[in-house]
């Protein structure tokens, strides 16, 4: 995919992303927590929100500062950091390390919201979605030998 569709489907998945964690955030604020007689931490979500949006503008922010050195006829790709043929060994253990990273994530995601299994597993594939797009963004931004930031 070109740069800018590429980007914009990435900005596509952040909101799903972001939409996801506050609807399944609000059903676990809704419902409470299990065996507490203080539900009082719960008011901590909407705070959890505010952070929430703040990220998301920051990661808006920095992919736009960061692509600027991307040439717009560049090919961008998610599927490329699955293929470790051809590549250096430094290469494979960033492409690697970026996968294990991403799993992790999405486990810990899953986690979050595990009481209600689709927005746990919606929450977890978006999230790694979003960081896998955001591994192929960075390779391609380092790709074009431009550093910013």
């Amino acid at each position: 995919m070109k740069k800018w569709p590429f980007w914009c489907s990435m900005f596509a998945v952040l909101l799903l992303h972001g939409g996801i964690f506050f609807k399944a955030s609000a059903n676990a604020m809704g419902r409470g927590l299990d065996g507490a007689d203080n539900q009082a931490g719960l008011l901590f979500v909407p705070i959890l929100w505010i952070a929430a949006v703040y990220v998301l503008a920051a990661l808006v922010v920095l992919t736009l500062v960061r692509g600027r050195g991307i040439a717009k006829d560049q090919t961008i790709s998610v599927l490329e950091l699955f293929r470790l043929s051809g590549c250096s060994a430094k290469e494979k253990t960033v492409k690697t390390a970026c996968i294990m990273v991403t799993c992790l994530l999405m486990l810990f995601g899953y986690s979050l919201f595990a009481r209600e299994t689709l927005w746990a597993m919606s929450y977890a594939l978006s999230g790694g979605a979003l960081l896998l797009s955001l591994c192929a963004w960075e390779k391609a931004s380092a790709q074009s030998g431009r550093t910013t930031g």
